[in-house]
């Protein structure tokens, strides 16, 4: 491989920020590893790790230049550690509150529903008093008319007939 490029290239999968972090200190650039392809330009490089792809290794054999392999192993420091206590702890909490959140809604839900049903009645039983209303409203009507006080006519009419029935009674 030549040495056009001082370029000290890491083949990874790994991207995680703790790994970037190390790999970049050392002064690697990071590739992908999964990512290169065969019909893929091989980029000039002082220094390959990693899981370097199988053309790097090739030219490197050709070119009988000395490879370079790493293996990083990041472990959880402390600090780190409390950080995910924390943000665990903060998820615990939050789907706590959410399992109340979501009880409590349905328990809204129940109350609403069983007062639609409710309102649902009463109108029902709204529908049936105005009906009954308006048959008492029809009733009265038709006992007004028939208790209305009769006429001057009227009482004319009837007092004739009166007077005629009494002169029958006394011609017989």
């Amino acid at each position: 491989m030549k040495q056009e490029s001082n370029k000290r290239l890491y083949f990874t999968d790994d991207f995680s920020p703790a790994n970037v972090t190390e790999l970049q200190a050392q002064g690697y650039i990071l590739r992908k590893a999964s990512a290169y392809h065969e019909s893929d330009t091989l980029e000039a490089c002082a220094e390959v790790a990693g899981d370097v792809p199988q053309a790097y290794l090739d030219l490197i054999a050709r070119n009988k230049a000395n490879i370079v392999t790493a293996n990083v192993r990041v472990g959880i420091t402390p600090e780190l550690q409390a950080v995910i206590d924390e943000a665990k702890s903060e998820c615990e909490k939050v789907v706590a509150e959410n399992a109340e959140l979501k009880d409590q809604l349905d328990k809204e839900r129940q109350a609403a529903t069983k007062l639609m049903s409710e309102n649902s009645e009463l109108k029902d039983k709204l529908l049936i008093a105005e009906k009954a209303l308006v048959a008492a409203d029809e009733e009265i009507k038709a006992l007004k008319a028939a208790a209305k006080k009769p006429t001057a006519a009227e009482l004319k009419a009837i007092k004739a007939a009166e007077e005629a029935t009494k002169a029958e009674q006394l011609k017989d």
